[in-house]
């Protein structure tokens, strides 16, 4: 009897200790491993196509690529070089007719500051600055953000893309999830969704679904996520505007430290006019 007993505690111990193991080595959740990420001087490479079609006519164009620096408590910094098309072929025509390029706009971007440089800055430069700074969150909730709307970088974001997701495949490279959020949804979760915006969108704008394709490779981080959505023209029902995104996630883990251009090349933009534009906004009735 005693080596019976022994026997089945042998048994049972086992059973614990195998479950034991096993639930340590499951493995962390995508949420997880994005706030694995998190430390000083360390983060991303990033890349985005987006396009916006007006009743399926090309009408924007932007591509941006850069690094992305994390803090311990998220993102800390953006360092991007982007361009920006309008119509088809618009910019690339006007190269050929002043036989020069015009280049690519670059910001880089901090919590409380951004500078901008590039095409369509100079008017704002005096003579000798060639980087335009913005100070304060309230003039650099733009700055960063084009052309994905959705942040795969916050924890709250990134969890409710997997707990929308209405289908999972999963390969040698990964899974991909596909599934849709409303703009209502989003609002609700992401707080540089919520600066885009002038304020919460309305009940008929809320309902619009913003469908996504996201790529996870087998650590469980996104390489990639597309988003689509549509929504009408305002004044015009009948007319609607179609936004598509795609963006690329590369270099997980690798050094980013960034810093602001040398401040004797650096114009205030409190100072260069009264008349700069104020930052824009999605246009989301």
């Amino acid at each position: 009897m005693r080596r019976w007993i022994a026997a089945v505690a042998a048994v049972l111990a086992g059973s614990v200790l195998s479950t034991g193991v096993a639930e340590a080595q499951a493995p962390p959740s995508p949420v997880q491993r994005l706030k694995q990420q998190f430390g000083e001087h360390v983060g991303l490479r990033i890349s985005d196509l987006g396009r916006i079609y007006r009743d399926g006519k090309p009408a924007v164009t932007i591509w941006r690529k850069g690094r992305v620096e994390f803090d311990t408590a998220g993102v800390y910094g953006t360092d991007t070089v982007g361009r920006t098309e309008l119509g088809k072929g618009v910019v690339r025509e006007l190269e050929n007719q002043l036989g020069q390029r015009l280049g690519s706009t670059r910001v880089i971007c901090f919590p409380d500051e951004a500078y901008l440089s590039g095409p369509g800055y100079e008017t704002w430069l005096p003579e000798g600055k060639t980087w335009l700074g913005l100070i304060g969150p309230a003039n650099i909730k733009q700055t960063a953000a084009l052309p994905q709307i959705v942040n795969v970088f916050e924890p709250a974001t990134l969890g409710t893309l997997l707990s929308h997701a209405t289908s999972r495949k999963k390969g040698s490279y990964g899974t991909i999830l596909q599934g849709a959020v409303t703009l209502r949804t989003l609002y609700k979760v992401s707080p540089s969704f919520r600066d885009r915006l002038a304020g919460p969108p309305s009940a008929r704008s809320g309902r619009i679904p913003i469908g996504f394709r996201l790529w996870l490779d087998r650590a469980h981080l996104a390489r990639r996520l597309t988003t689509t959505w549509k929504q009408p023209l305002p004044g015009r029902p009948r007319s609607h505007t179609t936004t598509v995104a795609d963006t690329r996630y590369t270099g997980w883990g690798s050094p980013v430290t960034l810093t602001p251009p040398p401040p004797e090349d650096t114009a205030d933009a409190g100072r260069v006019g009264p008349d700069f534009p104020a930052p824009a906004v999605l246009p989301i009735g």
